[in-house]
């Protein structure tokens, strides 16, 4: 499973990302006028946000050679943000499994409380490291609809481990969020599982287990 950020460098004549077709990945939505904040690094933009049927791409508009990348199965958590104490903006904020937890326990205390170094621009240097991502729209208009196909593409990549276990979900919707319910369990989960994909396709050119009776006939 493919965990953490990585950098994108490479796109397509028509300036979109490059896409796994072997894999049947395609483009689901385009959200320009985009910003992206990497931990607490500082807000870069302007950008364009590619949500495809696998990954979160962010490429920016004045650098061809600069974008991100996110699996959508290293996702553990992403929400809508309005409140302006965690953030001055509107966005949606992001969670991301990076595959270093293991390490970060057998660093020594000292190491451990390193903050991580920033790039010239505010970013870090190391993506692998990156555990929080902010997508800040310039028009927070969008936030909802923008929010609601990242919430229908992640049921297209369930983790498989998660799968395994049982576990909860951490994909909220806007009431639950803005009504601080972020960790409750769902009161009502009528989640259509079926996604109908071709509803949001962007077609530009160029951009329980059943439960077992455990009785023993007692």
């Amino acid at each position: 499973m493919a965990l953490g950020l990585s950098l994108v460098t490479e796109r397509t004549t028509s300036g979109t990302p490059v896409v796994d077709s072997e894999s049947d990945e395609t483009i689901a939505r385009i959200q320009p006028d985009i910003g992206i904040v990497l931990g607490e690094g500082l807000i870069e933009e302007p950008g364009t946000l590619y949500v495809t049927t696998r990954r979160l791409v962010w490429l920016c508009d004045g650098d061809v050679h600069k974008g991100y990348a996110v699996d959508f199965v290293a996702l553990t958590m992403h929400a809508i943000s309005r409140d302006v104490e965690a953030y001055p903006q509107p966005c949606i904020y992001t969670q991301i499994e990076t595959g270093h937890e293991e390490d970060a326990f057998e660093e020594d205390a000292d190491d451990a409380e390193e903050p991580l170094p920033d790039g010239t621009n505010g970013s870090p240097n190391d993506l692998s490291l990156v555990t929080e991502m902010r997508l800040v729209p310039r028009d927070p208009s969008v936030l909802d609809q923008l929010f609601q196909v990242l919430c229908d593409i992640a049921l297209l990549n369930p983790d498989p481990e998660v799968e395994q276990e049982g576990e909860a979900e951490w994909i909220f919707d806007s009431d639950e969020v803005n009504g601080n319910g972020i960790g409750a369990s769902p009161r009502n989960d009528k989640t259509d599982r079926n996604v109908d994909l071709a509803q949001f396709l962007h077609h530009d050119p160029r951009f329980d287990d059943a439960v077992e009776d455990d009785s023993d006939g007692k």
